[in-house]
């Protein structure tokens, strides 16, 4: 088990690799450059703008770039705004090192503002994955137990719905159905910014957590529900259970302890990629719904042209994904004997 870890935690290093490097490029060829953002302002001058571009290697190709933000590069405090202060600072340090530098737009070290944030994510992370997994399983054992009845067919409606409708769509018409019309729910948000602030309150919460809960949820719920249906369907007809069901076993003992032990077993390889998804961060839905997570800072990164901030998060939400694939491989060897790691 220790031999398969590493291992699998040493084929990962080249795979974050591969992210970094595919992101940064793409990030290069987006329009637009940090520059544009910190020099928005008319005390500026072309002197300053051509010192801040070199000083921040952006006048550098972009795979000395790379190398910039992966070993580090001497920045130097350099007064944008004509205020006496120096605006941006950087290290020799980089990525290799621990470092992920320091945001350009609010200047503050990018590891310790992407902590911040994934409390913030794992409130909507861990309740949708256990939502759907839960309900998604149970739908499609039941579905498929009774094959061909009208809750296999519905189960099936809500299968392709879950998939085909848009989150954010699906997240818009809940704040106006349960926000706007009726007034139950709060629109966005995680907290009541009314009160005084008391911290990190996972009860203050709650109410703002329905409508995204749900929506993430959703989306589970219809790939576990299919997937579940194709396994306990292909459980059904094996010789093993034929035979529990000559020795005269009851119904619930036959799909409890002989159908789905063995059916639920490949549904654990999902689990992982779920969980490494949502907590590398929901986008759409943090950003429908004013959620402080992981997600949003991506938005807000790249809307503001931060490229410290940008590469933080696509290295931190690559590294969770990663982690999730290596957690249900894991599982899946501890729950099924039959499959050894080593």
């Amino acid at each position: 088990m220790n031999t398969f870890i590493v291992r699998r935690l040493l084929q990962a290093i080249p795979t974050l690799f591969g992210i970094s490097l595919l992101s940064f490029m793409l990030m290069l060829a987006t329009p637009g450059d940090p520059i544009t953002t910190i020099t928005f302002n008319p005390n500026s001058n072309p002197e300053t703008t051509m010192i801040l571009r070199r000083q921040l290697g952006l006048d550098q190709p972009p795979l000395v770039q790379y190398l910039y933000w992966l070993i580090g590069n001497d920045w130097r405090k350099i007064d944008i705004d004509g205020d006496g202060e120096g605006d941006v600072m950087g290290t020799r340090q980089g990525v290799l090192r621990g470092d992920f530098g320091q945001s350009i737009g609010l200047k503050r070290p990018v590891l310790s503002i992407i902590v911040e944030r994934i409390p913030a994510t794992l409130l909507l992370a861990i309740p949708a994955v256990l939502m759907g997994y839960l309900v998604g399983m149970i739908i499609g054992l039941l579905a498929a137990i009774w094959h061909n009845s009208w809750f296999d067919q519905l189960s099936r409606v809500l299968s392709v719905f879950g998939s085909a409708v848009p989150a954010f769509w699906l997240g818009l018409i809940l704040i106006i159905v349960f926000s706007v019309n009726l007034g139950w729910l709060p629109m966005g948000g995680m907290r009541d910014i009314t009160k005084p602030d008391v911290g990190f309150n996972v009860a203050e919460s709650l109410p703002y957590m329905v409508m995204p809960v749900l929506v993430l949820a959703l989306g589970i719920i219809a790939v576990v529900s299919r997937y579940t249906r194709i396994q306990v369907l292909e459980v059904l007809g094996q010789d093993y259970v034929r035979t529990a069901y000559s020795k005269g076993l009851s119904n619930f003992y036959v799909n409890v302890y002989h159908v789905a032990r063995n059916a639920l077993i490949p549904i654990i390889t999902l689990l992982g990629g779920a969980i490494g998804a949502l907590l590398g961060g929901a986008v759409i839905i943090e950003q429908v719904f004013s959620w402080p997570g992981l997600g949003r800072l991506v938005i807000e990164a790249v809307s503001q042209r931060d490229y410290p901030l940008i590469m933080g998060s696509v290295v931190i939400s690559g590294f969770m994904y990663i982690v999730g694939l290596l957690f249900s491989d894991i599982l899946y060897g501890l729950i099924d004997p039959r499959i050894r790691l080593s």
